[in-house]
């Protein structure tokens, strides 16, 4: 009988990150975009029922402008009020001159959304709910430049001595969980960058 041969091990799969596809399955991420986006349609429609404002009577935007009323509802003092704003543009009322455009270029947007979700390694929890977030608020905006002539905005926050503040332009939840998404996304690929980086080679 002859010496034994060697064994070769052969390698196992791989268990130190989750799987990438899964992140479709998050929960987290779907419920996430769900919440947002119930919450902003619903805010939204609560605060104009509140002021009695219908955005669905005027035929244009400049109509609206000219004819809506614009009442300014104190909430806390004066820093932070109910208003009604149709927003053709996007947020702080950029490109208000091509609504049409921006008609196409939202839903493109959620599709960017998707393709960072296909990349985002399933155990980055805080990414897939600032992506949620993200989402949720997207399509919140969505609904509203293909249902009235402009975005609802219903939140204005006034503070004096602060330029930006004077009074800040008018947002909406949507709004708020599309900025706080993209900020968590940049802090954690910022932390992401620190911690891959190799260390500084010793003198």
């Amino acid at each position: 009988m002859g010496p034994s041969e060697p064994t070769v091990a052969t390698p196992g799969p791989r268990t130190d990150a989750a799987p990438r596809g899964s992140a479709w399955r998050s929960r987290l991420f779907w419920g996430t975009a769900l919440v947002i986006l119930v919450l902003d349609l619903w805010s939204k429609e609560a605060a104009f029922a509140y002021l009695e404002v219908d955005p669905t009577r005027y035929a244009t935007i400049e109509e609206f402008w000219r004819q809506a009323p614009r009442p300014k509802v104190p909430v806390v003092g004066e820093w932070l009020r109910l208003v009604t704003m149709l927003n053709p543009g996007m947020m702080w009322g950029a490109f208000q001159d091509y609504p049409h455009v921006l008609k196409l270029v939202r839903p493109l947007a959620v599709l960017v959304i998707f393709f960072l979700l296909s990349s985002l390694p399933a155990e980055q929890r805080g990414g897939r709910l600032a992506l949620g977030a993200i989402l949720g608020g997207a399509i919140g905006n969505i609904w509203d430049s293909f249902r009235y002539l402009g975005v609802r905005d219903f939140i204005e926050v006034h503070f004096d001595g602060v330029p930006l503040c004077q009074p800040f332009p008018a947002f909406n939840v949507a709004d708020a969980a599309i900025c706080v998404g993209v900020a968590v996304l940049a802090l954690g690929m910022m932390s992401a960058g620190k911690s891959s980086s190799p260390p500084a080679a010793a003198n």
